[in-house]
């Protein structure tokens, strides 16, 4: 079985995209998936498709609020779609949190929030947040120089994914996808070599054929052509215009670190 997570959809506004972030990068250190909608969305994606597949789903919606996100129509509708699910689920679905000094809509006020309006108190409420989501298995955190070396590897990995993604004129972000019973073997065995690949191959792994292409192994692959020149996955990558789901992968695991490096620094 695949380590214990809460999925986590992030509702929010462009304005608050560096809240976003960051909450994102800290829940996938603590063992969370998250979908947000940068990393989900491709080009000529159907967008409230794409957000209504997203927010079926995940386990809990996790509502950013603040002046321009209690305005925004895109975030109205994902609320309304998440609350009707807390209806007929008769669970918590929706948890809000509160960012700026707004009022909360209707259908959120009497709920308890989690109160990140000051910076200062971000750890005790984020840690709150924590509870409500359930058990996890954190991310084991790893040494700073382990850290250093970590980041030099993945800027190489990143920067030659993005070439290849350039070269496919591809743009746009990853969409959520539903994983195979084939998929979820080779993340189950990933995440027990690399337990903290996990918040990162719940949502990022992917498939193409029989080849399964998770954290450890795109890495690894990356490596190998940059030493060795090109790999057989490298060449399916770009047959099957794929490059753009290893960058995002890649962006996502280093948004994560980068929080664990911030976190050392505090």
């Amino acid at each position: 079985m695949l380590p214990y997570m809460a999925h986590v959809f992030l509702s929010h506004s462009h304005n608050d995209k560096p809240f976003a972030r960051r909450l994102a990068a800290d829940l996938r250190n603590a063992g969370h998936s998250v979908w947000i909608d940068e990393a989900e969305i491709n080009i000529g994606d159907s967008l409230l498709g794409k957000i209504r597949a997203g927010l079926d789903q995940v386990d809990f919606v996790a509502a950013i609020l603040s002046a321009t996100s209690v305005k925004s129509p895109w975030v109205e509708k994902e609320l309304e779609i998440a609350s009707t699910r807390e209806i007929d689920e008769k669970r918590v679905v929706v948890l809000p949190l509160l960012v700026e000094d707004v009022e909360l809509p209707g259908f959120l006020r009497g709920k308890l929030y989690g109160d990140f309006r000051d910076k200062s108190a971000y750890e005790q409420t984020f840690a709150l947040l924590l509870r409500a989501l359930g058990p996890s298995t954190a991310v084991p955190p790893v040494g700073e120089k382990e850290l250093k070396e970590l980041r030099k590897e993945l800027a190489l990995a990143r920067r030659l994914a993005a070439q290849h993604e350039a070269d496919a004129r591809r743009a746009g972000e990853a969409a959520f996808k539903a994983k195979s019973k084939e998929l979820q073997a080779a993340i189950n065995k990933a995440n027990k070599n690399h337990p903290q690949h996990a918040p990162i191959n719940k949502t990022y792994a992917f498939q193409i054929g029989s080849v399964m292409v998770t954290l450890d192994y795109a890495l690894w692959v990356i490596a190998k052509s940059e030493r060795e020149g090109s790999h057989p996955l490298a060449i399916l990558l770009s047959i099957e215009n794929r490059w753009g789901d290893i960058e995002r992968m890649l962006e996502a695991y280093e948004e994560m670190l980068s929080r664990q490096g911030s976190a050392d620094r505090t």
